[in-house]
């Protein structure tokens, strides 16, 4: 099969969801528009941004830090070592040899020398390892770009992953964390840094086909602690309908965002507008590590403190 752009190459890529299949060359530029387009549609970034790119040594990470560099924004790398023995070794060998081979040195945060890697963490407060995770990495996340004086954090997030939450959020009818997604979360002041998802509209598998051709050595399997999280049911689902009916995973996400205003107006009856969820102010910092937090405490010092009495017994 000929690619659908130049007609020339044999094509290499295979994209149903929009009736092509492009050579390798053909493929990065329809791809790098994607990317462009995603950024555009709602200003992610700006060329005077310092950009946060956490980084994990999975694929989508290591393909937006490498893409967002050859745009030529100013980024840096952070890596946070999970703690979670030798996935977390070889994820981190990957993303320094990346890092390394451009020039970089990629910031790192190990959890186990913060006291708090994740699969004893999450032991230790009776929660599940990925909502530890999660509430974890956001901390720093948030923390290293806000010290470091950067003024925007992105996210390796691919359209699976956010067509997949969408599903979740609408199954459960959690209408706080529908009004929260969005490519966008602005900045609220008071220390919350601006976060975005450039790769919102590019699949996982057009994530991987980029950076297997452009020869990007990232960690192939999933994380360990991941075996049993709900949202790899929510994508199974989707990508069982996106087989039959190619396209759909992108019409069900974009069209949500095209159609959030609405919908969540009639849903809960707050108007939107379509626009990010914007934040609003923070009620102050966290008394015991001065983070931003909406309570007394931050979820994260919460979560340290409830893990460090149960070690204590």
């Amino acid at each position: 099969m000929k690619c659908k752009r130049c007609r020339n190459a044999a094509a290499a890529v295979d994209l149903p969801s929009h009736n092509s299949a492009f050579c390798p060359d053909c493929f990065f530029v329809f791809f790098r528009r994607q990317v462009e387009v995603g950024i555009r549609k709602y200003s992610l970034l700006d060329p005077s941004d310092r950009v946060l790119v956490c980084v994990s040594g999975g694929k989508d990470s290591l393909v937006l830090w490498d893409i967002l560099m050859e745009f030529g924004y100013d980024t840096e790398g952070l890596y946070i070592d999970l703690g979670i023995g030798d996935y977390s070794d070889r994820s981190r060998e990957k993303v320094l040899a990346f890092a390394a081979a451009r020039g970089k040195e990629a910031i790192v945060v190990d959890l186990r020398r913060e006291g708090v890697p994740i699969p004893e963490t999450a032991k230790r407060s009776h929660k599940e390892e990925c909502a530890v995770c999660g509430t974890v990495k956001r901390y720093f996340f948030n923390r290293v770009a806000a010290s470091r004086g950067f003024t925007v954090v992105a996210t390796g997030h691919n359209l699976d992953d956010e067509a997949s939450r969408l599903l979740g959020n609408l199954m459960h009818w959690h209408g706080e964390h529908l009004e929260r997604q969005h490519p966008l979360l602005p900045d609220a002041g008071e220390g919350l840094v601006r976060k975005v998802k450039p790769l919102w509209r590019v699949s996982e598998m057009e994530t991987a086909a980029y950076g297997f051709l452009k020869g990007i050595d990232y960690v192939v399997e999933e994380c360990p602690m991941s075996h049993d999280a709900t949202s790899l049911v929510y994508k199974e689902a989707l990508s069982l309908i996106e087989e039959k009916m190619p396209g759909t995973r992108s019409n069900f996400y974009l069209g949500f965002l095209t159609k959030k205003g609405t919908f969540l107006n009639s849903l809960t009856g707050a108007e939107t507008n379509g626009a990010p969820f914007s934040p609003g102010e923070t009620s102050g910092k966290c008394t015991a590590c001065g983070a931003p937090t909406y309570a007394e405490t931050c979820g994260f010092c919460r979560l340290k403190e409830k893990a460090g009495k149960e070690a204590a017994r």
